[in-house]
């Protein structure tokens, strides 16, 4: 059925998308991912981890129909897992949906 190679392609897709969104943003730390595993990482103004910020973008996004997961040891990070069905317009779609949500959550950068 194609699933590696759509996750691979869909992943790329993704994981750029999120990077996109990241440098609109100085409290997510990294976004990083393998396939279609992907997150967030959020940190404050001293570069400690800042789950309150996980928090509000899960809070936002679920407001937009999206439904994120915190994750890891402090509760900074976001996870974003999408089936290895999702089409290309599905990633779009969610990554509409983010950029949404971490401009409501976070607020956009000057």
């Amino acid at each position: 059925e194609g699933l590696v190679e759509n996750a691979r392609l869909r992943g790329d897709q993704l994981l750029g998308g999120l990077r996109d969104i990241a440098a609109r943003h100085d409290q997510i730390g990294d976004a990083r991912g393998l396939g279609l595993m992907a997150a967030f990482e959020f940190v404050d103004d001293a570069g400690d981890a800042d789950p309150g910020a996980a928090l509000a973008l899960q809070k936002a996004a679920l407001d937009r129909d999206l439904l994120l997961l915190t994750c890891g040891a402090l509760g900074n990070v976001v996870r974003i897992i999408p089936p290895l069905v999702v089409t290309r317009d599905e990633v779009e779609l969610g990554l509409e949906r983010i950029a949404e949500a971490c401009d409501a959550a976070l607020g956009v950068r000057s």
